[in-house]
Protein backbone atom coordinates (compact mmCIF):
# COMPACT_ATOMS: atom_id res chain seq x y z
CA UNK A 1 0.00 0.00 0.00
CA UNK A 2 1.09 3.67 -0.91
CA UNK A 3 2.01 6.12 1.94
CA UNK A 4 -1.41 7.75 0.80
CA UNK A 5 -3.27 5.02 1.44
CA UNK A 6 -2.14 4.04 4.46
CA UNK A 7 -1.92 7.78 5.71
CA UNK A 8 -6.36 7.55 4.93
CA UNK A 9 -6.57 4.50 6.60
CA UNK A 10 -4.69 5.34 9.88
CA UNK A 11 -7.61 7.86 10.21
CA UNK A 12 -10.41 5.57 10.80
CA UNK A 13 -10.58 3.21 13.54
CA UNK A 14 -10.51 -0.37 13.60
CA UNK A 15 -13.97 -1.95 13.23
CA UNK A 16 -14.38 -4.29 16.30
CA UNK A 17 -17.07 -4.57 19.13
CA UNK A 18 -16.61 -1.61 21.15
CA UNK A 19 -16.48 0.49 17.29
CA UNK A 20 -20.01 -0.45 17.02
CA UNK A 21 -21.36 0.02 20.92
CA UNK A 22 -19.60 3.42 20.67
CA UNK A 23 -21.26 3.64 17.16
CA UNK A 24 -24.57 2.78 18.67
CA UNK A 25 -23.96 4.79 22.05
CA UNK A 26 -22.94 8.20 19.43
CA UNK A 27 -25.89 7.35 17.38
CA UNK A 28 -28.30 7.48 20.53
CA UNK A 29 -26.77 10.68 21.60
CA UNK A 30 -27.04 12.68 18.05
CA UNK A 31 -30.59 11.96 17.81
CA UNK A 32 -30.91 12.72 21.26
CA UNK A 33 -29.27 15.79 21.78
CA UNK A 34 -30.65 16.57 18.43
CA UNK A 35 -34.17 16.47 19.65
CA UNK A 36 -33.40 18.16 23.40
CA UNK A 37 -32.01 20.91 20.84
CA UNK A 38 -34.79 21.43 18.85
CA UNK A 39 -37.70 20.80 20.70
CA UNK A 40 -36.80 21.61 24.35
CA UNK A 41 -34.33 24.51 24.40
CA UNK A 42 -35.94 26.09 21.05
CA UNK A 43 -39.50 25.87 22.47
CA UNK A 44 -40.44 23.60 19.33
CA UNK A 45 -42.74 21.30 21.84
CA UNK A 46 -43.55 24.35 23.82
CA UNK A 47 -47.32 26.75 24.24
CA UNK A 48 -45.65 29.63 22.71
CA UNK A 49 -43.23 27.58 19.55
CA UNK A 50 -42.81 29.98 16.66
CA UNK A 51 -42.33 26.71 14.52
CA UNK A 52 -38.49 27.69 13.72
CA UNK A 53 -36.79 25.21 16.38
CA UNK A 54 -36.39 22.42 13.61
CA UNK A 55 -35.06 24.58 11.34
CA UNK A 56 -32.49 26.72 13.48
CA UNK A 57 -31.62 23.38 15.45
CA UNK A 58 -29.98 21.83 12.22
CA UNK A 59 -28.61 25.11 11.90
CA UNK A 60 -26.62 24.63 15.16
CA UNK A 61 -25.62 21.29 14.37
CA UNK A 62 -24.81 21.60 10.56
CA UNK A 63 -22.49 24.18 11.57
CA UNK A 64 -20.52 21.98 14.31
CA UNK A 65 -20.57 19.18 11.86
CA UNK A 66 -19.24 20.80 8.55
CA UNK A 67 -16.34 22.53 11.17
CA UNK A 68 -15.77 18.91 12.12
CA UNK A 69 -15.85 17.16 8.90
CA UNK A 70 -12.84 20.39 7.97
CA UNK A 71 -11.21 19.41 10.74
CA UNK A 72 -11.22 15.70 10.90
CA UNK A 73 -10.35 16.04 6.49
CA UNK A 74 -7.15 18.42 7.63
CA UNK A 75 -5.82 16.13 10.80
CA UNK A 76 -2.79 13.73 9.70
CA UNK A 77 -3.66 11.08 11.77
CA UNK A 78 -6.39 9.31 13.62
CA UNK A 79 -8.31 11.52 16.55
CA UNK A 80 -10.52 9.45 18.41
CA UNK A 81 -12.27 12.44 19.97
CA UNK A 82 -12.48 14.33 16.45
CA UNK A 83 -13.93 11.15 14.85
CA UNK A 84 -16.92 10.70 17.08
CA UNK A 85 -17.66 14.18 17.04
CA UNK A 86 -18.04 14.28 13.40
CA UNK A 87 -20.21 11.00 14.00
CA UNK A 88 -22.60 12.67 16.82
CA UNK A 89 -23.18 16.05 15.00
Amino acid sequence: MDERKSDLVAKVPQVTLLFWIIKILATTLGETGGDAVTMSWLGETTAGAKGTGYLTGTAIFGVIFVAAVLVQIRAKKFHPFLYWLTIVA
